[in-house]
């Protein structure tokens, strides 16, 4: 018997044994990897994966192909790699430094307007307008009455500054340089896609040269002096007139602003370049990339970089510093989802009294305004105030009591204890009794604006205290009227003939707003 039990525990050991030899290729791997690890891994003798996969054949065992160490895991600091995540499109940054393009250049065509341009766009209905200048576009014909430098060298930069915007807002194109490389130019083929989207904007959409200041929607005389007397005097019977519109604009901004793109690419490369990269710090060489470069630069400003910046030289950055610093400011703000602003409101009007018609006095009224977070610095905003009896007396646009309601954005910075943010909404304001001598009392409605700037004290989690300071812009229907018809040729219009006047009246809020 007791040979029997030693023969016994004998065969027990050698199977122990045999099953701790004869294991599977990934786990020979396994012990190959942890062993690797090990300082005095030299001095123990390890099967190799052939022998053990070689021995476990014969066993009848089967066994699957060795697997490479990064698809197991570890019994060490070994862990499974996950591919790169691809960087997305930047829809965001090319719509928004779209935008603030096209802002700069209205801004700039306001400032620099005649007295007649902008009566247009202050004093005339601005959709009415805007369809009826549409309408009259006049695409029989190539040129559209501007000089050359106009369509020919300002247009053609406008499309080479958006196609710019599109390429340092694509990941697989803004750090390309000009080459024979496909992806470069399949690159700068995209953006003469969103040169030409913008370029189409700007010329018949809603914000762009029809919209603001009405091209098309009347004639005007072209290449001719306004001073009587001389032989090309504009009101000759030989004097051009155009409506400034044709197709030039429309082919000449993308298609030659793609190849200004490109030549802007070429001196970068071969001549700006070199100088820069041979003397890094030289501030003078920096300037002069930028002077050759004018488009780029201006479009890297627009997205908050310095001029001379290259997304080639920094291939794995995007953000700009200053959205960066803006960003990191405000995630720090308490996410509260909504907050709600029960205000009293002082509001300086044109009012009319007995003693007083269409004076300016100091009205008082109420109102609440709901704020919704849509991101860290981005709230959508909406008002609703009234003033009582604010203009006892009725007139053809004021009398009655006001009630306004706007709808917009706000945005701005917001801390633990207190915050400042500035806002923008249109809306409309509305009487509850006006109408002309005679004439029985009614409600109207006109198209209003609030521009306003809020600062917060924060009293406790959900409870604080608000004060703003407003600028409401209210829009009156003017009793005057343009004559009626289209004038007398070559001097048209199709334009509306009614004409508006703007009210704006400064006010301030104050009241207590609870946060949630």
């Amino acid at each position: 018997m007791h040979r029997f039990f030693t023969l016994f525990l004998l065969l027990i050991l050698s199977g122990f044994s045999m099953a701790q030899s004869y294991v599977l290729p990934q786990e020979a791997n396994m012990k190959l990897e942890y062993l690797a690890d090990m300082p005095y891994a030299q001095q123990i003798p390890v099967p190799s994966v052939g022998d053990a996969a070689a021995k476990a054949a014969t066993m009848g065992i089967v066994t699957r192909p060795p697997v490479r160490m990064y698809d197991v895991m570890s019994l060490v600091d070994h862990s499974i790699p996950h591919p790169a995540p691809v960087e997305p499109y930047h829809w965001k940054g090319l719509l928004m430094q779209s935008f603030a393009w096209d802002l700069l250049q209205n801004s700039t065509r306001i400032i620099t307007a005649n007295q007649k341009d902008r009566h247009l766009l202050l004093n005339k209905p601005y959709w009415s307008n805007y369809w009826a200048s549409l309408g009259q576009f006049n695409m029989r014909r190539w040129n559209d009455g501007d000089s050359f430098k106009v369509n020919y060298i300002g247009h053609p930069m406008q499309g080479a500054i958006a196609g710019y915007i599109e390429v340092q807002n694509d990941p697989r194109g803004r750090a390309q340089r000009i080459s024979r490389n496909p992806d470069y130019w399949h690159s700068r083929f995209r953006a003469f896609l969103w040169a030409t989207a913008y370029s189409t904007q700007w010329e018949i959409g809603p914000i762009g040269e029809t919209a603001i200041f009405n091209q098309g929607g009347f004639t005007y005389p072209i290449r001719c002096s306004k001073k009587a007397g001389t032989p090309d005097y504009c009101e000759n019977p030989t004097t051009m007139y155009t409506n400034n519109t044709g197709w030039v604009d429309f082919v000449i901004t993308p298609v030659v602003g793609s190849l200004w793109l490109i030549g802007e690419d070429t001196l970068d490369r071969y001549i700006s370049d070199p100088l820069v990269h041979r003397r890094p710090q030289a501030f003078g060489y920096k300037v002069l990339r930028s002077s050759l470069n004018p488009s780029r630069s201006l479009a890297n400003m627009l997205r908050g970089r310095y001029p001379w910046y290259r997304d080639y030289e920094h291939p794995s950055e995007y953000e700009s510093p200053i959205y960066g610093r803006f960003h990191r400011a405000l995630s720090v703000e308490t996410a509260e989802h909504f907050d709600l602003h029960l205000h009293w409101t002082e509001l300086s009007l044109q009012t009319n009294h007995t003693n007083c018609m269409g004076c300016r006095t100091s009205t008082r009224g109420a109102g609440v305004e709901l704020g919704i977070r849509l991101t860290d610095y981005l709230d959508f905003v909406s008002d609703v105030s009234i003033q009582p009896q604010a203009s006892p007396v009725t007139s053809l646009n004021i009398g009655g009591s006001l009630t306004t309601a706007t709808f917009g954005i706000r945005s701005g910075y917001s801390y633990r204890r207190v915050a400042l943010k500035a806002s923008l909404s249109p809306g409309f304001a509305s009487y509850s009794r006006t109408g002309s001598e005679g004439t029985a009392p009614k409600r109207n409605f006109n198209f209003a604006a609030v521009a306003a700037i809020s600062g917060d004290i924060r009293l406790s989690t959900h409870l604080g205290f608000r004060m703003t300071l407003e600028q409401t812009l209210i829009r009156y229907k003017s009793p005057d009227r343009d004559p009626d018809g289209i004038g007398t040729p070559p001097r048209l219009s199709f334009l509306s003939h009614d004409n508006y006047i703007n009210s704006t009246n400064w006010g301030v809020r104050v009241g207590p707003v609870l946060r949630f």
